[in-house]
């Protein structure tokens, strides 16, 4: 029997002596003694096999990786190129209409304030297409249309009894009518998809002549007729536009 210490008490009969450790019995299970030396040492040699296991393989992984990284580089030094440069540039054209600075019909600096029965004025507006666009197509398509956004409310009828006369030369060639009846009937052309007349299909950059040549010349007359009893003190108005539009097939 091991020596009896004062502080343990009554846990002196129930302990053993085992290499001068005082153990508790029933607690050995829960606090296991020092493996032998045998086991510690195959404990030890089996931990140094991993680490120097796991070393080993590290290394490998780096010399994998560096004769990844080595046949990289032999590939792409070994590689003669040679680069020729093609340069490309893309410009777009335009679509452009001029006419002649002309912004509103003045015919002639006429006074059209207050006219009456028997009054006629005449102006014409050459417009000539500048556009520059030649792909898909060198063809420009102007329409005339009559916009009367803004324009007054006819209220005493003049609109009906007010006659207009468009005409339109083509080149110097000879003039077509594109419209001839009432002021109000206007009202009917108001867009490019419905214009005044037939649609001017004007080559770009090409002849001054023939019936697709870059300029035309519009003829505006209007009049109230010496017999009109109706549109007294009415007002009326509307913009004619001038619309461009490049040919797309």
């Amino acid at each position: 029997m091991a020596e009896v210490l004062p502080s343990q008490g009554i846990l002196a009969d129930r302990c053993v002596d085992l290499d001068t450790r005082r153990i508790p019995l029933g607690l050995h299970h829960l606090l296991p003694l020092n493996p032998p030396v045998e086991e510690r040492m195959t404990e030890l040699h089996a931990a140094r096999g991993v680490k120097r296991f796991n070393q080993v393989a590290r290394g490998m992984g780096l010399i994998v990786a560096t004769f990844l990284i080595g046949a990289t580089a032999g590939r792409t030094s070994a590689a003669f190129t040679a680069a020729v440069p093609i340069q490309g540039s893309v410009v777009s054209g335009v679509v452009t209409l001029d006419a002649g600075g002309v912004q509103r019909l003045t015919f002639g600096g006429a006074d059209l304030a207050a006219i009456g029965p028997g009054s006629s004025f005449t102006q014409t507006v050459t417009v000539t297409n500048t556009s520059t666009v030649t792909n898909p197509s060198p063809m420009t398509d102007v329409a005339l249309w009559a916009d009367f956004t803004g324009a007054p409310a006819d209220t005493g009828g003049l609109g009906a009894v007010l006659q207009v006369t468009i005409t339109r030369s083509i080149g110097g060639g000879t003039a077509s009518t594109l419209y001839s009846g009432s002021f109000a009937g206007l009202s009917s052309f108001a867009s490019f998809a419905t214009p005044i007349g037939a649609i001017w299909g004007s080559r770009n950059g090409g002849s001054t002549t023939g019936t697709s040549a870059t300029s035309a010349t519009y003829t505006f007359a209007i009049s109230l007729p010496a017999g009109s009893s109706s549109g007294s003190g009415s007002s009326v108005g509307v913009s004619f536009v001038f619309e461009a539009r490049n040919r797309t097939a």
